[in-house]
């Protein structure tokens, strides 16, 4: 249960409707995340639009995005986070199996050294900051990731923790597609 009402998409108005409108041109739907920071519309637009760049500005691929996402949302508890990336990683042939791995912080077996690499650094980044050093962006650079993919990681992992917070702290309800997530890895341990 939300720990804020949820606003309902049907029934927003103003500028609220306005940014619902434009996450539903993109998810068909508007997720409970944003209907929870519905108070505050021109912060949802503006997580909108630094979402929409994250996922589109530099060069690392979405299916890389969301394997960052799903690292991040494990590291920060935020099981909302780390099951709708999941579905995302699922669009891209992964399976619940191999999105616990990562989630775990186990190297993934449909990946290379570099990109786990990649999701390694961005679990230090993801669980605290001020623990990376300079060897670790030093061995990124030596498995061939730029300077600028370097900080398109952590502009990754910094965008997928601000809304993990929100979803945690509010306990933003899953949405019904998640639901089945939660009966398998990572979720659930037998």
């Amino acid at each position: 249960m939300s720990r804020v009402p949820l606003q309902d998409p049907e029934t927003a108005t103003g500028r609220t409707r306005e940014v619902f409108d434009r996450v539903k041109a993109y998810y068909g739907m508007v997720p409970t995340l944003q209907q929870a920071l519905a108070p505050l519309p021109e912060t949802t637009d503006a997580l909108w639009d630094l979402s929409l760049a994250t996922m589109t500005e530099g060069s690392l691929s979405e299916e890389m995005k969301r394997a960052i996402f799903v690292v991040t949302a494990a590291a920060g508890e935020c099981e909302y986070c780390t099951a709708a990336h999941m579905l995302y990683l699922f669009r891209f042939g992964w399976s619940a199996e191999e999105c616990a791995e990562i989630a775990d912080g186990r190297p993934s077996s449909r990946l290379d050294e570099r990109a786990n690499a990649a999701l390694a650094f961005a679990r230090v980044v993801a669980e605290r900051p001020a623990a990376v050093t300079d060897e670790m962006t030093d061995r990124l650079r030596d498995l061939g990731w730029s300077d600028a993919e370097i900080v398109e990681i952590v502009t990754t992992v910094a965008l997928l923790k601000y809304t993990s917070t929100v979803a945690t702290a509010l306990d933003v309800p899953f949405e019904k597609v998640m639901l089945p997530l939660l009966d398998g890895p990572p979720f659930r341990r037998d």
